[in-house]
């Protein structure tokens, strides 16, 4: 059996024979003599493991030729030169880890009478080698560098190793984890680690809760129909997803038989994550393919809508323009998911852990663990590995997708005026958000103001969507109050903001966190303490929804039968204001009028114009600012308190009149006044109500009884927080 000779540069020489099953007999090819660099290591006989003189030392180790790595084929190619490492760790007297601190965030705990031994080498993924069965690539991508290290455990007690012998028998039995018998061939309490940049592949099936937000638009029809929508859906979809980026997969022996398998992204970078979701897809509409599910999982009538769409006779173009749409929207959610996921801080950078009992594994189960170390995870990710015998999954990133524990935001501008969802999408268009994965069906004004068609696809402007949704909002929270939307008590609408940043700063990560802090789901303590954790976020997705159902949408404009007045909707704005700006910002100034309120009450009775004279020491943008921040304030408040005057004359006509009928001339005058007068508060909504301001307003005004939830997606953040909507006897019940 051939040997492999290493030295070290005190001119010791020691002859190791790799072991039958090494990986030096298996896929090394011609491996060449090695030189430790230096003579930290010195390979002298006699000294034990425990000796003082021993420390936590790592050298580089020579190649004196290069060597290819591989079955049939080279796989790995290392070159002549200092490409690989030896190392000896020795904790302290109490015991501390291995990998400490580990960039993939799961360290290892090593007791103080145990040491580690560690050899490994750094090569190039083969540029021209093909993938197949057997390769050694583990996904990375072509011409990458990958790094793969053996740290066998020693025991010091009752007697240790000589040093060179622990050396000799590190080295013979090194292993690389192309296979099951390599699983087997590693000594219990060795660790195999494998770096490198490319891709993980897996597929399964994502069960998503439908949160479905219906709102009307400005074009009011008279009367407004019943809306056949109902919530609590689910949809069920496959997908293939690719996380692409650097990563570990490590290996750890338990015991004889058991072993622990993880792939872990490393801490501060981020994956590049591409889902592709896939559902029934035909010219036809039915329970099979994707609208169809889509129907069967939000109507109330799904047969009806279903039926209707057939009649409709669409071309097999639009069909496929509206599959697609949904498709996208969905395969953007699942993406945003698994980012959240993977950005957890509560959760170790693991994306996948398995614990594998190999005597009990199966033909399937080798095949699937097989696939999982050449980088195809898909046979353990489809089923979380339920049923393959011998392995049991410890964590997957795609676990809360399969439990339902995502949500599936679809936005339904118009529902409320066409009252069935086959009629507002053959009256409108389907499209999506690609920052959030927001499906949107509008009507076709509504979709001309936020979309533009690439291809079949129909994509979302997002700042335009933000806008026409705020504005639809407050249209249909207004006809909610006057019980004359449609909508079933318990469908909730939603108010949204969402921003999409590619390099977050720490002063706009502290700006998105004043929604959470704003809305109560957060204290300033832990904002302060993310905000400084780190000098950029890199690529973030921030996205927060108040939700109201019937009931508190009249209370935000009736306190009983009496109409909220201005001043209680100013202070509910003023509060907003304060939630934005910060005390020693630049724009602090912005906070005078939120805190004396006879200032405020000074720039009411001065008017716009004048309000510059009550603040000559303030610069002159902040100023502006200022006079904006009234404004806004003060058209919000007006078209609240007014829209409430509305609403108030129609629920009194309506407790007099309790079966009136839609051909009632004095109900439809008051109904007409109405819908006028909310196209005039759309018409002249500022752009400011569809920011953080207005989502914050709006939540103060409803007594911080709306439901609410965050989600703060990125490479090193990912934040989470939801309360649900208070009941309507809870909420009728508080002061």
């Amino acid at each position: 059996m051939p040997s492999v000779r290493i030295s070290d540069g005190a001119n010791a020489v020691v002859d190791i024979t790799p072991n039958p099953n090494s990986a030096l007999i298996k896929y090394f090819k011609d491996l060449s003599d090695l030189s430790i660099d230096g003579t930290v290591l010195a390979l002298r006989r006699a000294m034990s493991l425990d000796d003082p003189v021993v420390k936590t030392v790592s050298a580089g180790v020579t190649f004196i030729e290069p060597v290819g790595v591989g079955t049939d084929q080279v796989d790995l190619e290392v070159g002549a030169g200092v490409n690989g490492s030896l190392g000896i760790f020795k904790p302290d007297a109490t015991g501390s880890q291995l990998f400490d601190p580990d960039p993939y965030g799961d360290p290892i705990p090593v007791a103080a009478d145990d040491r580690y031994v560690s050899f490994g080498f750094t090569a190039t993924v083969n540029p021209a080698a093909t993938v197949g069965a057997g390769d050694l690539n583990f996904g990375f991508s072509a011409g990458a560098s990958a790094s793969i290290a053996n740290y066998r455990r020693f025991a010091t007690k009752p007697s240790p190793p000589e040093l060179v012998d622990a050396i000799q028998s590190t080295i013979a039995g090194f292993v690389i984890p192309a296979d099951i018998e390599d699983f087997e061939a590693s000594p219990v309490g060795s660790v195999v680690t494998i770096n490198g940049t490319g891709s993980l592949k897996f597929s399964a099936t994502a069960n998503l809760l439908t949160a479905v937000n219906p709102l009307a638009s400005a074009s009011l029809p008279a009367p407004l129909p019943p809306v056949a929508l109902k919530a609590g859906g689910s949809i069920s979809v496959g997908v293939a997803v690719q996380l692409s980026g650097e990563y570990q997969v490590r290996l750890t022996k338990s015991g004889p038989q058991q072993v622990r398998l993880g792939f872990y992204r490393k801490s501060g970078t981020a994956f590049s994550i591409k889902a592709t979701a896939s559902a029934g897809v035909s010219a036809n509409v039915g329970e099979g393919d994707i609208l169809g599910k889509l129907i069967s999982a939000i109507s109330s009538d799904g047969k009806a809508d279903t039926d209707q769409l057939q009649k409709a006779r669409l071309t097999p173009n639009q069909i496929q323009g509206i599959q697609d749409s949904i498709t996208a929207s969905i395969s953007r959610t699942i993406e945003v998911a698994i980012s959240a996921e993977l950005g957890s801080t509560e959760q170790e950078t693991a994306a996948f852990l398995y614990d594998i009992n190999v005597s009990s594994l199966s033909p399937i189960s080798r095949t699937a663990l097989h696939r999982a170390l050449n980088g195809d995870l898909g046979a353990l990710t489809e089923d979380a590995g339920l049923t393959l015998s011998g392995i049991r999954a410890i964590r997957d990133i795609f676990a809360s997708l399969r439990e339902s524990k995502h949500s599936f935001s679809i936005n339904l501008l118009g529902i409320v005026n066409y009252g069935w969802i086959s009629k507002l999408v053959l009256a409108g268009k389907t499209l999506y958000d690609p920052s959030t994965g927001q499906l949107v069906i509008a009507d076709t004004a509504t979709a001309s103001r936020i979309g533009t068609t690439i291809m079949n696809i129909g994509v979302a402007d997002a700042e335009k969507l933000r806008r026409v949704m705020a504005e639809n909002f407050l249209i249909t929270i207004a006809y909610r109050g006057a019980k004359a939307s449609g909508l079933q008590p318990s469908l909730t609408s939603a108010h949204s903001f969402f921003a999409l940043n590619e390099h977050t700063s720490p002063e706009t990560l502290r700006d998105e966190l004043d929604v959470n802090v704003g809305l109560g789901l957060m204290e300033s303590g832990e904002q302060a303490h993310i905000v400084d954790s780190a000098p950029e976020f890199g690529r973030t997705l921030f996205h927060a929804a108040t939700t109201y159902d019937s009931a508190l949408s009249s209370q935000l404009f009736l306190d009983g039968d009496r109409v909220r007045s201005a001043e209680f909707f100013e202070s509910a704005g003023l509060a907003a204001l304060k939630s934005i700006v910060h005390r020693g910002d630049v724009d602090e100034a912005r906070l005078r009028p939120a805190d004396n309120p006879s200032l405020w009450q000074q720039m009411k009775n001065l008017g716009q114009p004048s309000i510059p004279t009550l603040f000559k020491d303030v610069a002159e943008p902040v100023v502006a600012a200022i006079v904006s921040d009234y404004t806004v304030i003060r058209w919000w408040s007006e078209a609240m308190n007014s829209t409430g005057t509305k609403l108030a004359a129609m629920l009194r006509f309506l407790a007099t009149h309790p079966t009136v009928d839609d051909e009632n001339d004095d109900f439809k005058k008051l109904r007409n006044d109405l819908a006028a007068h909310l196209r005039s508060v759309a018409a002249t909504t500022k752009e400011e109500f569809d920011r953080p301001w207005g989502l914050l307003a709006m939540f103060n005004a409803s007594g911080r009884r709306c439901g609410r939830k965050v989600k703060l997606v990125g490479s090193t953040v990912s934040i989470l927080k939801e309360v649900p909507l208070e009941s309507a006897a809870a909420t009728s019940a508080r002061p």
